[in-house]
């Protein structure tokens, strides 16, 4: 009983000598001794190149040079980086302040001419981490890519992502197969449309069919033109019955009449694959291998736009150019 006692006699002086130590060391711990947070000098200039390349800027654009002034022995480099006059360096500089955002950074832009060259330097914990110039120069531009694309819209497309697709801001065409569907749609869509002809044409007034007579048939191309107009080019599908068939002489014969623009399917590049890392690995193949050199005309469901959107804005970003496309 007495060994009992003298163990928990033990263990309260111990504890009480462990919160009497605890107090000491926080009354006269030095608050200087406290480690103020920091980033690396490489983490901050790979964030910062990083937000260079995003904008198609390259590292034959960037030099640097040793400071002027001795008493900043932080850095041993000031860069200066050529931008093209095609690119905002103000919002460069808010994407290069947005990498940083949720650490202990600190941003400083200041500009040497309105809208256009700026200076900029980034700390942490109060040292100098980088400085840099960032310089419009007319004399370099980006080579990049030029593409168009025409969406086909299905009617198994629903609200959400109708009005996803009403807010990409780039050009295209919307291809809608001629129905009752697309008929209560048509005249609430943001983007400009072409008319599909294939073998989905299904309902009534719309139907094409080679067993029809001529005068059955050429209501059908009728209706078809009142409710679509003649402005919007029409599309064959020559892998459809209705191309292979004996009425096509008619059908292309009534749209020729009317001076209606129509164009085979084939004329244009599918975009499509069987998984979503495919697709994104086929437009990435495009888009780099287009640079500089003829652009083309996809054609893509909306599904597969709504997938590689974020990567076509981040080639947007880069230099590449999405035009509506033309048709000779």
């Amino acid at each position: 009983m007495l060994k009992k006692r003298k163990i928990i006699y033990a263990l309260i002086s111990i504890s009480l000598l462990l919160i009497i130590s605890n107090i000491i060391l926080e009354k006269y711990l030095d608050d200087d001794e406290v480690i103020a947070p920091e980033v690396f000098q490489n983490t901050i200039e790979e964030k910062f190149f990083q937000s260079l390349d995003n904008h198609g800027i390259i590292q034959d654009w960037i030099t640097s040079s040793k400071p002027n002034n001795h008493e900043v022995d932080s850095i041993k480099h000031i860069y200066k980086i050529k931008v093209p006059t095609d690119i905002s360096i103000a919002l460069v500089i808010k994407e290069i302040s947005s990498a940083y955002i949720g650490q202990p950074v600190l941003v400083e832009s200041f500009e040497e001419k309105n809208f256009s060259n700026s200076g900029i330097k980034i700390y942490s914990n109060n040292i100098l981490k980088l400085s840099a110039r960032l310089v419009h120069d007319r004399k370099i531009k980006r080579v990049h890519a030029k593409y168009g694309f025409i969406v086909k819209i299905d009617e198994e497309i629903d609200e959400e992502k109708i009005e996803r697709i009403s807010k990409i801001y780039y050009d295209f065409y919307e291809a809608y197969v001629p129905s009752e569907f697309t008929m209560g749609i048509i005249d609430n869509i943001s983007h400009p449309y072409v008319v599909l002809i294939n073998d989905e044409i299904e309902d009534t007034q719309f139907l094409l069919d080679e067993d029809f007579t001529k005068q059955h048939l050429l209501n059908g191309i009728k209706e078809i033109l009142i409710t679509y107009g003649r402005n919007p080019f029409y599309i064959i599908d020559e892998s459809s019955k209705i191309y292979n068939s004996k009425i096509f002489s008619l059908i292309k014969e009534e749209f020729e009449k009317r001076g209606i623009k129509t164009l085979t399917l084939s004329s244009l590049t599918p975009l499509r694959a069987e998984t979503e890392k495919q697709l994104h690995s086929l437009f990435q193949f495009y888009s780099t291998s287009m640079k500089g050199k003829e652009g083309k005309n996809f054609f893509i469901n909306y599904d597969d736009l709504l997938s590689l959107n974020p990567l076509i804005e981040k080639q947007l970003k880069k230099g590449d150019r999405v035009k509506l496309p033309v048709f000779n």
